[in-house]
């Protein structure tokens, strides 16, 4: 693995039962890179994550991270704890990995934009506010790696482009995998989109979007890329 490549996923195949899911799926991540998948619905982009997470494992084919790989999960629903405050939340992720370091967590809430609803409870909180603590308690560990499936999907269209707004400034540097069905949101997060084909999922293409950040969603550099991932994904 040379020393810019911090993921390489190759050949990974995996079955439940007699559902063929992933056939072959390879690609890698450069330090510090953004990287989109994208496929239609049951293709296995979530099983993709799990087991580069550990969580699965796959039937054939390999995961290889560079240097200790500490990962973050930002997962589709928050999956807050909801007897603990915004605080306690992140806390909670922080002393599951073996840190007790209030001062961290403050950073983190205010580097998510949640200062002063440190002591609210989720059901206080709007969608985009929960979202937001599910992506502080992913940071609050300092990932070397941070996978988010579809964190927005419920979020609607205006709050989700605000999130994505957010989230840009907040990984700034990190390398994410990010899960996505939104063209329109790959177009404006990734720097390269790896799209999949229906289940069984392989690659069909890596596109790579050389377009300036933040960008302009109705510049026609963006709309010729989205037009270029659309095409990738028809039959």
């Amino acid at each position: 693995m040379g020393d810019a490549v911090a993921l390489i996923v190759e050949g990974l195949k995996k079955s439940y039962g007699n559902l063929r899911v992933l056939d072959g799926v390879t690609f890698s991540v450069e330090k510090g890179e953004f990287v989109c998948l994208i496929g239609e619905s049951g293709c296995g982009k979530t099983t993709i994550l799990k087991i580069i997470a550990g969580l699965e494992k796959p039937d054939g084919g390999r995961v290889e991270f560079a240097g200790g790989a500490r990962m973050g999960f930002v997962f589709q629903d928050d999956r807050l704890l909801p007897w603990k405050t915004v605080y306690g939340n992140i806390l909670f992720a922080l002393r599951a990995s073996g840190i007790e370091d209030g001062g961290v967590v403050r950073e983190i809430i205010d580097a998510v934009g949640l200062r002063g609803f440190e002591n609210y409870y989720p059901k206080q909180l709007s969608g985009g506010m929960r979202q937001r603590v599910g992506i502080a308690r992913a940071l609050a560990v300092n990932p070397d790696l941070l996978l988010m499936d579809e964190p927005f999907a419920s979020l609607d269209a205006r709050t989700r482009e605000r999130m994505q707004e957010e989230l840009l400034r907040i990984v700034e540097g990190k390398t994410v995998v990010f899960v996505t069905h939104s063209i329109d949101e790959a177009v404006y997060l990734a720097d390269r989109v790896v799209v999949l084909s229906p289940r069984p999922s392989r690659v069909l293409r890596i596109v790579e979007v050389d377009i300036e950040k933040p960008r302009d969603r109705n510049s026609e550099e963006f709309i010729e890329k989205r037009k270029e991932i659309y095409s990738a994904l028809k039959p």
